[in-house]
């Protein structure tokens, strides 16, 4: 009997941590409802200091300057602005170099009002080495320099981002925290235990193993499990997406026309390949969010929302058109 009585209980203890597993989540959930779920610190996470970021970002402008000074394209206008704007980019650097060591001014006000002409002149100069990188391709293989522009960099793009997470494995990681604190920030919306969902799914599809015992793995591995979904009528993702696209088809509306007489092609075609040349550029934007605000001196909010995803394709468009028609003659006969 006695020993009976012993084996029961060794069963018992060793069915408790089994069960405290599979109540973790009934635990989060539980937590939740009583203690106010705050954002992940992405600072504290990847350890971002702002001395290191302004490094970071003085070396990516200087690597892109003189990439965009170093090579040369068919056409004039756009490599006088690929000129101008290497350089603009080596000086807002320095800006903010210098804003950053000064003890004497607002430095976040100025590090804010500069962010957004650092990225809009990385983006131009990524997409000016991209026509380089086209005309070279069309020079050996006949073909398209717009459609080998569209295509190259919509692929180019989804690689390197690829490449980065297979090298240093935190990409997927870094995603998933911020889709967990766009859930928690915005606790009554329908995309919330979709975000919840989706990030979970990264950590759990990268391919970096994490410590399950890290406050944030957990707080993504186990917030929001089984939990009821407030909505609201707040559908903040479907107007970024309505307007992204309403962007894109009034850009087309405008681009097609006047490439259509540009090109002399087929309607389809062109139609087709403004599309593409729109599309294209919202991966290549991703990426550079990506490592702004990973690396350099910035949110992921200071570098993302409406205007910073769809003039990406506006800059696309228009280097389209300059290009188009200063290849075809019109603009100096």
């Amino acid at each position: 009997m006695e020993l009976e009585s012993e084996h029961r209980d060794d069963l018992r203890r060793e069915e408790k941590p089994q069960q405290m597993a599979e109540n973790l989540p009934d635990l989060f959930t539980l937590h939740e409802q009583i203690v106010l779920r705050d954002p992940i610190n992405i600072s504290e996470v990847f350890g971002k200091e702002p001395d290191q970021t302004v490094a970071f970002e003085v070396a990516l402008a200087a690597l892109i300057a003189t990439a965009v000074l170093t090579v040369s394209i068919s056409s004039s206008l756009l490599e006088a602005g690929g000129t101008i704007a290497a350089l603009l980019l080596l000086g807002i650097t320095l800006v903010r170099k210098m804003i950053l060591d000064n003890a004497f001014i607002d430095t976040d006000q100025m590090m804010r009002k500069t962010t957004g002409w650092m990225q809009y002149l990385i983006m131009f100069s990524a997409i000016y080495m991209a026509v380089f990188v086209a005309e070279s391709i069309v020079a050996v293989v006949s073909g398209d320099v717009l459609l080998v522009l569209a295509i190259g960099l919509f692929v180019s793009a989804y690689a390197l981002l690829f490449l980065y997470e297979f090298v240093f494995g935190d990409l997927f990681f870094w995603v998933a925290v911020k889709l967990h604190n766009r859930a928690v920030k915005d606790r009554r919306s329908y995309f919330n235990h979709g975000l919840l969902e989706s990030a979970r799914f990264l950590l759990q599809v990268s391919l970096k193993a994490f410590n399950d015992e890290h406050p944030a793995i957990r707080k993504i591995q186990y917030q929001g499990v089984n939990r009821q979904v407030q909505g609201s009528k707040e559908f903040t993702m479907s107007v970024v997406l309505g307007a992204t696209l309403g962007v894109l088809v009034v850009g087309a509306l405008i681009s097609v026309p006047i490439m259509y007489w540009v090109t002399g092609s087929t309607l389809l075609y062109t139609v087709i390949l403004t599309v593409l040349l729109g599309l294209s550029a919202l991966p290549l934007q991703g990426l550079f969010q990506f490592v702004l605000s990973r690396y350099g001196n910035a949110s992921f909010e200071e570098v993302s929302g409406l205007r910073d995803d769809v003039l990406p394709m506006l800059v696309m468009l228009a280097v389209a058109l300059v290009y188009e028609v200063e290849r075809t003659g019109l603009l100096f006969g």
